[in-house]
């Protein structure tokens, strides 16, 4: 079975080949490399994700970052704290770090320094509580009609 981590060093792959046909910018969404068929849907979920295939398991913030950028920007990361309290993070250079839960908003602190000091918007931290989540398989809700 695939990591998540590889999934998330797949998606970087993915975006550096994108970047060498789009004059170096990032594509504006996870969706642009299914719809050119450079992953699939299914490779956009985490093997331990709570959610459906077609519901991607990870928050992208590289929508607006291009070659150069520095190589510590978060470019993506897991929606859920699902790792036994550590959360996945792609980085802009492709490596995939997965820090614990405590320290992964000093992360996202330091992205949103390097984007006001590169005049580029702040993105503030999204996360989904896995215990936050009504449902945790994408079958559930037959089962509440079946029964």
């Amino acid at each position: 079975m695939a990591h998540c981590d590889e999934s998330l060093k797949l998606i970087g792959e993915k975006i550096a080949e994108y970047q060498k046909n789009h004059d170096g910018m990032f594509p504006p969404s996870l969706d642009t490399l299914v719809e050119l068929e450079m992953i699939t849907v299914w490779e956009l979920v985490c093997p331990v994700s709570p959610f459906p295939v077609g519901q991607c398991s990870y928050f992208y913030r590289g929508a607006d970052l291009f070659t150069g950028v520095p190589k510590e920007m978060v470019v993506a990361y897991d929606k859920v704290n699902g790792h036994k309290e550590r959360r996945n993070i792609l980085f802009a250079n492709g490596r995939v770090h997965r820090p614990p839960e405590g320290v992964f908003n000093s992360f996202i602190r330091k992205d949103n320094e390097f984007r006001r000091q590169m005049n580029l918007q702040e993105i503030k931290a999204e996360i989904v509580w896995v215990d936050q989540l009504k449902h945790l398989r994408p079958h559930d809700d037959l089962e509440d009609i079946e029964e």
